[in-house]
Formats: structure tokens, sequence, C-alpha cells
């Protein structure tokens, strides 16, 4: 990838911009299936249309599940003493989504006594513990849950994010506020209020924004995808993926009417979802549209945490699709790396955002995981190759916590450069960057195979990595790279 094409991006890309987008859509709840959601989605195509996306729609499916949008949620103390404890204005994710509406005034006990017409204290999501209570008849649940990813667990003063059954009344609290209630009640007898009320609407949708950059060449588009949905504030959870993908749009406009990079001849499709489930929907309702497709990228987390040190996560595709993608964006965040941002230097200012840290450019390499929208991608049966990336702050996210000033602008600028530059750089490919993009593969092929266990398995793969070059060009051939390949293969089994 040409180092010209990085400057260029990284010359125009604004990190202000895309904080400022960020925490706009951050400031709205967006719960998958809600009239919230469309309310932002809507607003996401009004702000492409403005940076030229061009054919913007807001696609709907539908879903078995109703709309539902919070509008009042407390927790009362009662007695002992009679005080607030908690209420969806100060806390967003108060009320579990998808609750019951109710208002229960009755004694608070924790789940191992009889909880029956009682408010039950517990540090359980509330889908475990109300399926564990099935039969018992609490009046409600509030629920001190710490989730977990990946061994991070949130700070004991953040409240999570969680899902409820359509027949429970359930919120959230801290962990810390757990503790605290846990401690009155060992004293004595405590009384609470549960108040809940939402907007519910039948039938069900979800949705996802839809827009394009028109190509000359058709039907092998790139995809630019980045999830909408999530809870109020889900600022990096992944307001900053959507936020970011807004400044992308905005950034590749400029650089095309200022004559800095050419109209790509692909179309570039950009894409703000659903997670997972309105592409599922797309490709079910339109399942001719996946062999329109040559790649998408993906984007999910664009700005980590400015009070920690922050790893540039990239997801490898599956081994059921073996194919160029890996190979292109390990290409380019090591070069981003080694020539802006190396561990034994200062970063080139170019990579640094004002208000950002000055990290080095730090790539984590995972094995495929289905954790975000590039699961739709490169499911069997669509068979899209995907590059997923994110910066993931795995200690703040679905929680209360997960808030726009936390953000890195450093790391959104990182971000958008990342996602802009493979897609871009594959919306323009002709025969030169494919022959490229082919030895490259070709040398990290060698490579995985001279390190595999099963080499002759890991050949079967690089054969198919090799030939999905071959999409970009009519012109390339594999054959002479296959035999190359199949002699490293046949020396290792000596």
């Amino acid at each position: 990838m040409p180092d010209s094409l990085i400057r260029a991006i990284l010359g125009e890309v604004s990190a202000e911009n895309a904080l400022r987008e960020t925490t706009e859509l951050a400031a709205r709840v967006r719960y998958p299936e809600s009239q919230s959601f469309f309310d932002a989605a809507e607003y996401v195509a009004g702000r492409a249309r403005a940076y030229g996306l061009e054919n913007v729609t807001v696609e709907r499916f539908p879903s078995k599940h109703p709309l539902w949008d919070p509008l009042e949620a407390e927790l009362d103390l009662v007695s002992p003493v009679s005080r607030r404890l908690s209420s969806l204005a100060d806390v967003s994710v108060l009320l579990a989504q998808g609750s019951r509406d109710g208002d229960v005034t009755a004694p608070l006990v924790e789940e191992s006594g009889e909880v029956r017409d009682k408010v039950v204290l517990t540090s359980k999501s509330p889908e475990t513990a109300w399926r564990e209570l099935s039969g018992q008849h609490p009046a409600a649940l509030v629920c001190a849950f710490r989730p977990e990813y990946f061994g991070r667990q949130p700070p004991p003063d953040a409240v999570a994010w969680e899902q409820a059954p359509a027949d429970a009344l359930a919120l959230m609290i801290s962990p810390r506020q757990g503790d605290e209630l846990r401690a009155m009640l060992h004293q004595g007898a405590v009384t609470v209020r549960v108040h809940a009320r939402a907007r519910r609407a039948s039938p069900g949708e979800i949705g996802q924004v839809m827009g394009e950059i028109p190509g000359e060449a058709k039907g092998r588009d790139i995809v630019l995808a980045a999830h909408l949905d999530h809870q109020k504030p889900g600022a990096n959870d992944n307001a900053s993926g959507s936020g970011t993908l807004l400044e992308v749009l905005r950034t590749l406009k400029s650089l095309i009417s200022t004559g800095k990079v050419p109209r790509p001849r692909r179309t570039l499709r950009f894409w703000w979802t659903t997670e997972i489930r309105s592409e599922e929907a797309y490709f079910h309702k339109h399942p001719e549209e996946a062999k329109q497709i040559l790649m998408a990228v993906v984007l999910d987390q664009a700005g980590g945490d400015r009070d920690a040190v922050n790893n540039f996560i990239v997801i490898n595709g599956p081994d059921w699709l073996p194919a160029f993608t890996d190979d292109l964006i390990y290409d380019l965040a090591e070069f981003v790396q080694d020539s802006y941002a190396p561990p034994e230097h200062e970063p080139s200012p170019m990579l640094v955002a004002s208000g950002g840290s000055t990290q080095s450019m730090r790539t984590v390499y995972w094995d495929y995981q289905p954790l975000s929208d590039h699961l739709a991608f490169e499911a069997r049966h669509t068979g899209i190759p995907a590059i997923a990336l994110a910066v993931p702050s795995l200690h703040l996210i679905h929680t209360n916590l997960d808030t726009a000033d936390r953000l890195d602008p450093t790391w959104l600028k990182r971000s958008a450069l990342m996602t802009l530059a493979p897609a871009l750089y594959m919306a323009g490919a002709g025969p030169k960057q494919a022959q490229a993009l082919l030895e490259a593969v070709f040398h990290r092929a060698a490579a995985r195979i001279a390190a595999a266990a099963e080499p002759e398995r890991q050949l079967a793969l690089e054969h198919k990595r090799l030939d999905s070059v071959a999409a970009l060009d009519a012109s390339i051939r594999t054959e002479d790279y296959q035999a190359r390949l199949a002699a490293i293969a046949k020396a290792l089994r000596r």
C-alpha cells in the first residue's frame, strides 16, 4: 500500500469531527429493537447525505420482538429510611432492556430465602436470576451484576447493560450499591419501591443505514460497516465506530473532491447496522447481493480508553474462508507501526490527534472470534472476506461508564486510517495492485506453512487464500505460487 495514500488520509482525517459525531450518537438510546434506534439511524442518514453519500436509505427488517423504549425507572429506599437510590435520568441503563412495566413496593430480600411477591437483590444477570427463580414468583429483580469480557471486569461502580426476560420487572445497579444494600439487609428489614415504564410498539423491527459512493466497475463492491445499536451511552461500543465511519466518509469525499485520490473504480458501500442481525436479514432478503461484494471492513470500538494502554485489534478470518484480507491488513498495520509509531520512538505527529495520547501503534492479532458484524459477512453461506478492527475498552463496554469523555482521539484517528486505507486501496485496485497483493500473500503463506503443526492442512488453506486474490483482476495467475508453496510443504515432510 503506497505511503502517499496513508499520508493523504492522515492529512485530511479529523479526530475532532469523529469525536463530535461519536458524542452525538452516545447521547442517544440505541437499543436494537427500539424507536430510538431508528431516530439515531435517521440522524446518521442525514449526516451521511450531508457528507455526500449517495442513495442513502434506512432499511427495516421484521423482528419477533416489539420495539421497546425506556421511559421511566426509579429505585427508592422506603425503609428503614426514605431516599432515592437510582433513576433512569441519572443511570441510563437502570431499566434492563425489555423489562416489563411495574410499580412495586415490597420487602427487599436476597435470592436464597423466600422470594414470592418480594423484590430480589441478586448479583446475577436478569435472565439468569429470573430463570433460577422460575416458579417462585418474585415481584421484581434488582441486579448488581458485574459482567466479564475476556477476563476483564468493569469497576465496582459500573452499572451493566443487560437484557431482561419479557415477563420480568428488572432494574440494574452497580456491584458497590449492591454491597451497600446487602449490608443494610444484614442489619434489619429493608423495603424498596421499584418503578418502571417503557413504550412498546408492534410489529418489531431492526434496521441499518445504507448508502454508497458508486464506482465504474460493477459487481465487486467494498462494504465499510459499523454497528449503530447498543445502549446509552455506549460510546466506544459502538458510537465510536459509527461516528468514526461518518468521518471516514467525510474524509473520503474530501480527498476525491480535491483530487488527492481518484474516484474509486469499485463501489464503496457504507453500512451502519444492528450488530450482525441486520446484515443477516439483508442477505436473507437479498441473497444475490453477497456475490456482489468483494470484501468488508468492520469497525467495532474505535476510541479505546484515554486512561489506558490501548491495543489495535485485528480479528483474523475463519479457516473456512481463507482470503487475502488477513495479509492486506497485516501488511498495512505493520507498515504504519514501523513508519509512524514504533514502540522505541515518539510517534509521528501525523498519527497523533490533539488531546490524544502518544502511544505506539501496538497491533494484536486474534484468532477468529464471532464477536461483531464480520460474523455475518464471513458466514459459510455468505462467504464475504472481512477485516475486523477494534480498539476495545473491555473493562467499560456494556456499562454506563462507557462514555465519550473516556475516548482517546489519537485512536479515533488511527481507526479511521485503518478502516479507510484498505477499503480505498481495494476499491481502486487493478492488475498492478493485485499482483503486489499476491506477492504479499505468498510470502506470508510460506511462513505460515513453515510454522504449521500440519503443513499439508495449512497448504490447502493457503491455496484457497492465493486463489482469493484472483477476484481482484482476471489477469491474476496463481499456479506458479501454488507450486512453490507445495514444494515448501513437501520439503517440510522430509
